[in-house]
């Protein structure tokens, strides 16, 4: 009965009660009464099943008609007239009451989405107690000399962006002063190297403008080369105090960016925590709603069990994978199956990404589903008008 109900049909046949209405049936004027109701929503074909009521004011009408119809009813020996009655007055009490309508694979997706937050939250928590004992370190400096050579400085051989996660410059004003100058090498003989390398490919250019662009290119590098000459001597004549609070200011940001990315995470996390009850609330329409907005539930259902579907695949697809193995045989026969890590990385890789991907769209699209769930639903399933004219009353109170 459910499922007819979300389907719109009726047990009765609309063009039987029509017939009977039009008959010499002593229940004619009854079944006319009833005939009127069931097709009283506007641009209802007659003889379409598709009957269910889609607003309040439908409702009310096909329920004021369904009275008549029970008053006018002549014979009440007619047994037909009274399965339709029954029938129509089970789908007006459900058109007319609240149902839940949530689904539960989404709140499932958004705990899946709660969950990895949470750790998020702690990770970020880290970073921020990492970063501030970074700066605890470069306040507890004692001075010192940091006058550095050019010539004496060597050039830092490994990639800069890596390298800053692993750097130890917080240790000592020394070290960090002499961690800025190799970067500032660093690009200087990066720079000198491009600057070169256009130089050269000029020299054998095919044509004017290609020339052209080239050395604009070489001069370009040449002039990034003398920035980074000019931050090394600016850098390398700071004394402690100024290396220090050039420090400091590093470290600060990174700890300003840590805690807005703590905040940030914490405030997601309170937004789904809140949404979760929000969107059961919202999700509690009437049974008329449910009828009209059938089809977007509908669509909204199958994305979502899309999605879990595809997810499943995939985390399926990611188990099916098999490790690399190989078998070793030892000198006294025995033989034993063992798995190489390098061997494994594509394997390994492939993995991540596959439960990594099920994961995220999972969550993703649970997450986008319940917020337009949650505001849809509150915006079309609740009257609003009372509790806005309140608020407009208090504040126009609140202005005099």
């Amino acid at each position: 009965m459910n499922k007819a109900r979300r389907s719109g049909y009726l047990s009765f046949d609309i063009c039987e009660v029509k017939r009977l209405s039009e008959s010499d049936s002593p229940n004619a004027e009854a079944y006319g009464y009833l005939y009127q109701a069931v097709t009283t929503k506007p641009g209802t074909p007659k003889g379409v099943d598709d009957a269910y009521p889609q607003t309040a004011q439908e409702t009310a009408r096909m329920q004021a008609l369904l009275q008549e119809a029970k008053d006018a009813c002549a014979d009440k020996g007619d047994s037909y007239f009274d399965f339709c009655v029954a029938d129509l007055e089970s789908v007006l009490d459900w058109s007319s009451r609240r149902h839940w309508n949530f689904q539960w694979q989404v709140i499932l997706g958004v705990v899946l989405t709660l969950l990895f937050l949470s750790w998020r939250a702690d990770r970020k928590q880290k970073d921020v107690d990492m970063n501030q004992e970074l700066v605890a370190a470069v306040e507890a400096w004692a001075p010192a000399d940091t006058t550095l050579n050019w010539d004496e400085t060597p050039i830092y051989d490994y990639d800069p962006i890596s390298a800053a996660m692993s750097r130890d410059g917080h240790l000592s004003p020394i070290s960090y002063k002499l961690y800025n100058l190799y970067m500032q090498k660093h690009y200087y003989a990066s720079s000198m190297e491009y600057a070169e390398s256009y130089a050269a490919r000029a020299d054998t250019a095919s044509t004017a403008e290609s020339r052209k662009n080239l050395e604009k290119h070489a001069e370009e590098s040449r002039a990034n080369a003398r920035e980074s000459r000019e931050e090394f001597d600016r850098i390398n004549g700071m004394d402690f105090k100024e290396i220090q609070e050039m420090a400091l200011h590093e470290y600060g940001v990174w700890v300003k960016s840590a805690d807005r990315g703590r905040r940030a995470v914490r405030g997601w996390t309170i937004f789904f925590i809140i949404l979760i009850p929000l969107y059961v609330f919202a999700e509690r329409p009437y049974g008329y709603t449910i009828t009209r907005t059938r089809a977007e539930s509908e669509t909204l259902s199958g994305i979502s069990k899309f999605a879990f579907a595809i997810g499943a695949m995939m985390y399926g697809s990611a188990s099916a994978i098999p490790w690399v193995e190989k078998i070793v045989t030892y000198s006294n026969g025995h033989t034993a199956r063992e798995q190489d890590a390098g061997e494994n990385a594509p394997v390994i890789l492939m993995k991540i990404i596959l439960y990594g991907g099920a994961f995220v769209l999972i969550c993703v699209v649970s997450c986008v589903l319940m917020v337009y769930m949650t505001a849809a639903g509150l915006w079309r399933n609740y009257d609003w008008t009372p509790v806005l004219a309140k608020v407009r009353s208090a504040a126009t109170s609140a202005l005099i």
